[in-house]
């Protein structure tokens, strides 16, 4: 009853003018004197095509309304089952947070256990130790990098003190694979935010000595170009893996064969650059190493 209501009301433009040709009709009948009987029949077949388009438009109008309400339920169960995506998802993540955190503290326990002793099994374990850390942390830093809440911190980052910070955090790793080092100055600072752009030229750095078992690890600034380079003699990239490297998941062959890879690294490092507005690049040979290029935009300022 209530839709028959809504429909009617619809209507009543159609209605008002169906009344008002008939009384119009009708004045013209009383004002030309002619037979009421001739009025009465032309207005019964004048209802009754009003009355078949009515019924067209019912028909047609409860269609509609039948979409509608079907429409509308859809986007109540999008609606429902989105929220509850998005709580599940944060459970998930959160989760995964908390668990990356945790397992933390056995790492630590186990390298202060490993800095008792100094045997070359001892060395081997630490290195592998800190890879484990690593990657817990490439965790913590994926998931945080896929849940932006927060704004970025945007400062003057010096360059150098950022790079070398991350240099001697990687010490253990230069010495024990003994990787000879070349790194220059770059006295540059940028406007950035420090914490995304140190994730991701670790990542970068981290690659390189992870593929580079012999020779050295050079980093350069070039100030013309605005670009950081890092460069590596490892064992290089095929050319049908370079499109895909910073693929989420994606390890290519190197990782395959090597089993080094967790396919996040230079993921991150591709999210990370879209994030600051900066051009990552790599050109690489098999067998004789890599080289990635983070261009930056004209903001830097000589120190």
């Amino acid at each position: 009853m209530s839709k028959l209501k809504d429909f009617l009301k619809s209507q009543n433009h159609i209605i008002g003018l169906f009344f008002l040709f008939a009384l119009s009709f009708f004045a013209i009948f009383i004002l030309s004197e002619f037979p009421l009987d001739k009025f009465l029949l032309g207005f019964e077949i004048l209802g009754f095509f009003f009355i078949i388009y009515l019924s067209i438009q019912y028909s047609k109008f409860r269609k509609e309304e039948s979409f509608k309400e079907k429409y509308e339920n859809l986007l109540d169960e999008n609606k429902r089952l989105r929220s509850a995506y998005i709580k599940e998802k944060k459970d998930l993540e959160e989760y995964f947070l908390l668990w990356t955190h945790q397992i933390k503290t056995p790492i630590t326990v186990a390298n202060l256990i490993l800095n008792k002793k100094s045997d070359p099994d001892t060395k081997k374990l630490k290195e592998e130790m800190f890879y484990i850390e690593e990657y817990t942390n490439m965790a913590i830093n994926y998931i945080k990098l896929t849940d932006r809440a927060t704004d970025m911190d945007i400062e003057k980052v010096d360059l150098d003190r950022l790079i070398k910070t991350l240099l001697k955090k990687y010490s253990l790793i230069f010495i024990n694979k003994k990787i000879s080092l070349d790194y220059r100055d770059t006295e540059v600072e940028v406007l950035t935010d420090s914490k995304l752009l140190s994730i991701m030229i670790e990542q970068i750095i981290s690659n390189a000595l992870k593929y580079t078992e012999d020779g050295k690890i050079r980093i350069f600034f070039d100030k013309e170009k605005s670009t950081l380079s890092i460069m590596d003699t490892g064992i290089g990239i095929r050319d049908e893996d370079l499109v895909k490297i910073f693929d989420r998941g994606y390890s290519g062959f190197n990782g395959r064969v090597n089993h080094k890879s967790s396919g996040l690294g230079l993921f991150l490092v591709r999210e990370i650059s879209k994030i600051l507005k900066l051009r990552v690049e790599v050109k690489s040979k098999l067998g004789q190493g890599s080289e990635f290029f983070i261009i930056f935009p004209a903001n830097l300022t000589k120190l």
